[in-house]
């Protein structure tokens, strides 16, 4: 009996190790088949979307005034859900990281939102600032007081 058990140790180690074996081929296997479907369903983004921060509805920031911002460009939207403390919409977007610009006698002249580029003398487009229902506001984003629930867009328009 005990040559028996020290001729089946080796077969049954071996065994145990093929085993083993196959199970980390399968789960290899099965990470690489996420990893691939991961790869086939995320978009790619072309035009001026390529250069975006963002390229779906996602929210940013921390605060009690939530602000809804469409941002468009050629025939996409988006919606980016900004929560902030500020009280106005300029002050906001400084503090907000997807909005670029310098300063103007006007206030802040939007350059870059969502990481795409409108500099009117170079590009022959501007950003755009309009409410929630799609009209040219009359003032500009630092005259834009938030109430804690408001809608804003900000559209990529060639001139």
């Amino acid at each position: 009996m005990k040559n028996t058990m020290k001729k089946l140790f080796p077969v049954l180690l071996s065994m145990v190790m093929v085993l083993s074996l196959v199970a980390c081929s399968d789960d290899t296997s099965s990470q690489q088949d996420a990893q691939q479907n991961s790869r086939t369903t995320q978009t790619v983004e072309t035009g001026l979307w390529a250069a975006a921060i963002y390229t779906e509805d996602t929210e940013v920031g921390e605060g009690e005034n939530i602000v809804a911002v469409t941002v468009s460009a050629e025939e996409k939207s988006i919606v980016i859900t900004l929560k902030t403390d500020e009280e106005n919409f300029g002050q906001a977007l400084r503090k907000s990281g997807f909005v670029e610009g310098s300063e103007s006698d006007y206030g802040l002249y939007i350059s870059h939102v969502n990481g795409i580029k409108a500099i009117y003398e170079e590009d022959n487009a501007y950003w755009a600032f309009l409410d929630g229902e799609g009209n040219y506001m009359s003032y500009g984003v630092d005259e834009a007081e938030l109430t804690g629930n408001d809608a804003y867009q900000l559209v990529y328009t060639p001139a």
